[in-house]
This record gives C-alpha cells, structure tokens and sequence, in this order.
C-alpha cells in the first residue's frame, strides 16, 4: 500500500531539495529578468481582465493532468470525517454557500446540506488519487528547462509576496465588480489558503499580513484577522535565498570569475569570510547582505558544500574590524587576502 505523502515528498530530506531549488530558481531568475518581468505584469493586470497568466497555469495544470490515476493502490486519503462533524467545523462563509446550493424547491433543509458534503468529499478523495501522477508530470516539467512558467510561478510566490499580491487583486475584483455567492465562496477559499501555507513556509509573516489587511474590503479583512488568529505566527527574521548574481554589483561576470579564482588560491573555508569582506570593501556586495545568505549562494554557484560555522564566526569577528596597524599570525593572513582581493574586485566591477 503505498503512502500519497511517500509520492509527494520524502520529509527527511524537504528542506535541503527546497533549499536546492529556490537557489536554482533565484539563478534562473537573475539570468532571464526580462521574461519574469513579463509574467509579474501578466500577474498584475489581472483584476484589469488580463487573464493570460492564469490561462498559462491553468494549461500547465491541465497538462499535468493524467486521463486516469496511477496504478498504485493509494492508502492514507484524507479522513475527513463524517458529513455531520464536517458540517460542525465549517465557517458560516461555507456553511452559507451550501445551504444556498443544496436548496431544493426554493428550501434548504440540513439534510440536503449533509447529503451535498458527503458528495464533496467522496469527489475530493477521487481527486486525490490523481495526486501521485499529477506531481510526477509536475516534477518532469519543472526539470525542462523551456519551462519558464513554473519557474516564474515559484518565483512570484516563494520571494516577491506572491500571496499578498493575489489577495490585493482579489480585492480590486471585490470592490470593481459585480460578484455571487459563489464568486465570495472563492474568494474566503484563497484566503483561509494563501495566509496560513505562506505563513507556514516562512514567505510570509504575521505583519505582513495584518499590513495587507489594513488595504482591504471589510469582508476580506475579517477573512485575514481570522486566519492570522489561528495561526502561531512567523514574526522572526526569514533566511534569504539569493543566488550569487543578485548579490553582486557591477560586472557579474568578471566578478563570478575572480570569484573562482579567489577559492582556487584560498579553498578552506574560513576564507569565504574573507571573500565577503573583501567584495563588500570594493562595493561589489550590499553590506546588509548576511553571511548565511552569502554562503548558500557560494555553495549554490561553486556546486560545493562548506561547513559554515567556523567562516560564519570569523566573518562576525571581522566584519566591523578596521585592521588598523600591525597585525600577527592569523589576523595578518586575514588582512593581506582582503586587501588584496578588495583591489581585485574593485577592479573588475
């Protein structure tokens, strides 16, 4: 019996693949502005009635789509529970929205409304064994490289607010036009998804959210300052995912080949500290730009792995350090491959 989470993901190793990804997705994205600039326009002028950035997700979905599940026998569904207990745990938005629906000579009694749950989930747990084949082809896709519209979709959601973006089009539509009961249903639906996952995957926090919520229509506001009442919250500092081209300023290539340079003359890994120093001494780096952040961007451009500890100390020991007079054993090596490779950099960029 296989497990549906076995096909989705292996747990043990999540953040490392999605740490790998994001890294391959920034570099993507440095190196291709112009056709990410395009699809966030797309994204954009959405709620102006521009939908082909949706019709090319939904096309892709749809391509994904296998005609019939795979031929595994799939355990583990979502137990939803019974129809009653469902019925308990929705929100009146929901509760509302079926009661509508099921509606049978102009009434609604609480058994149409249970009968309607019941089809619902018998029809989502079909869904679900469409899962597997669904990520599969999905995963396929995402290794073609012509594939640009899944990268600018992890792009759009993983690091440029993404979610906050879609509720904000969502309430122009809100407040621009004419919507249903079920229009409304939608729209409650994305956001009791959008704030909570992002919330989850550290993309977004609670004040970014309660910012957005300030913006919008009462009725989505309410939607927001619920979820965020529920959720633990994500207030701390997030870990950036950058990949070394969107760190560096000036001549990136020039730049990326001293870089490689700079490791084959100096390959422990304490001089990574020393590298940083130096390209932020030659303005080829922000000084804001973490250590952490630098480091997984090296790592992501050299294909190498480093320990991190000892060159994330050394570079909180330096960082603020003047080198001012004489300096002996350690510290002087310091100071001669930062000078000297602060003139390289400068050079180049």
């Amino acid at each position: 019996m296989m497990n549906i989470l076995d096909e989705l993901s292996n747990l043990s190793d999540f953040h490392e693949l999605r740490e790998r990804a994001s890294l391959s997705i920034c570099s993507w994205k440095a190196e291709h502005e112009d056709i990410y600039a395009e699809f966030k326009n797309k994204m954009d002028n959405i709620s102006a009635g521009d939908l082909s950035a949706l019709d090319a997700m939904f096309n892709l979905a749809c391509d994904c789509l296998a005609d019939k599940p795979m031929g595994k026998n799939v355990s583990s569904l979502p137990d939803f529970g019974s129809a009653e207990e469902i019925w308990q745990n929705l929100p009146q938005y929901a509760k509302s929205y079926i009661a509508e629906t099921s509606k049978e000579d102009g009434k609604a009694t609480k058994d149409n409304c249970l009968s309607l749950i019941e089809e619902a989930t018998d029809y989502m747990n079909a869904c679900m064994s469409f899962v597997p084949s669904f990520v599969s082809n999905l995963k396929a896709k995402a290794m073609d490289e012509e594939n640009d519209v899944i990268r600018c979709m992890y792009y759009y959601m993983m690091f440029d607010g993404g979610s906050t973006k879609m509720i904000k089009t969502l309430n122009t539509i809100l407040n621009e036009e004419i919507l249903d009961q079920e229009d409304m249903a939608m729209i409650h639906g994305a956001v009791g998804f959008m704030v909570p996952s992002s919330i989850d995957l550290g993309v977004g926090t609670k004040e970014s959210w309660e910012k957005v919520a300030t913006s919008c229509d009462p009725e989505i506001w309410k939607d927001i300052s619920y979820e965020l009442s529920k959720s633990e919250g994500n207030r701390g500092r997030k870990v950036e995912i950058k990949c070394i081209d969107s760190l560096l300023i000036g001549n990136k290539s020039a730049l990326k080949a001293q870089i490689l340079c700079f490791i084959k003359e100096n390959p422990e890994a304490i001089c990574l500290a020393y590298m940083l120093k130096a390209l932020i001494r030659a303005d080829a780096i922000k000084e804001s730009v973490s250590y952490a952040t630098f480091h997984r961007a090296i790592e992501q451009f050299t294909g190498r792995k480093y320990g991190i500890d000892s060159p994330q100390r050394r570079f909180g020991e330096i960082k603020d350090f003047g080198f001012h007079g004489a300096q002996k054993g350690s510290w002087a090596k310091a100071k001669e491959i930062i000078f000297r490779w602060s003139n390289i950099f400068e050079a180049v960029a």
